[in-house]
């Protein structure tokens, strides 16, 4: 606003974004993040099981074309949770196999939590690189197609596990862009063929 009280054309641009987002937000329409063209993107809203936590956490998963950037998971967590052990994208939302660790990330597939647990007060957010090779070590027959696959079909959660809730106190669906897949050009490109 200037100094008459008028909406400046800078402020009106960005009070229409905030308003985009929010209606967004409200109509549970996925906010996709930036990436490079061709990305598989996935993105997940992290809610509690527990009615009584106060904490939500959104997920935004970036696997660029072959030879083209890295891949990455950003996971942000917002308000108050105690004892954080594991974060990782799991098959399906219950206690069923990991397919890509979050946190701690090791060199190996053997899901060691966080000694000691962390806890949250506020906002954490992190990013974890990851790479074909590293979401084939999770696939019990080590292709990283499977994982794909999974994502297309929407099978895949991200879960935050904590001391008192193992089996993940806050879980979300991970939701694939459409077309869910790596994209050159007008036609499609499958990873490792």
């Amino acid at each position: 606003f200037d100094c008459q009280g008028r909406m400046s054309t800078l402020g009106g641009i960005f009070f229409l974004a905030v308003l985009a987002l929010a209606a967004s937000e409200v109509k549970g329409a996925p906010i996709w993040p930036d990436a490079p063209y061709g990305s598989i993107v996935a993105v997940a809203k992290l809610t509690s099981l527990d009615k009584s936590l106060v904490v939500r956490g959104s997920v935004a998963l970036v696997w660029p074309r072959p030879n083209m950037g890295n891949a990455s998971v950003a996971l942000n967590l917002t308000g108050a949770l105690n004892q954080i052990t594991m974060a990782h994208i799991r098959l399906n939302e219950t206690d069923t196999p990991i397919r890509l660790d979050l946190l701690p990330s090791y060199p190996d597939t053997a899901p060691v939590p966080l000694n000691p647990p962390l806890n949250l007060r506020g906002t954490l957010g992190f990013t974890v690189p990851f790479d074909y090779l590293r979401v084939g070590a999770w696939d019990p027959d080590n292709d990283h197609m499977n994982f794909i696959q999974l994502l297309q079909k929407g099978l895949l959660y991200v879960s935050v596990q904590t001391v008192s809730l193992p089996g993940g106190a806050l879980r979300g669906k991970l939701e694939c862009k459409s077309p869910c897949m790596f994209s050159i050009g007008g036609g499609v490109a499958y990873p490792g063929k």
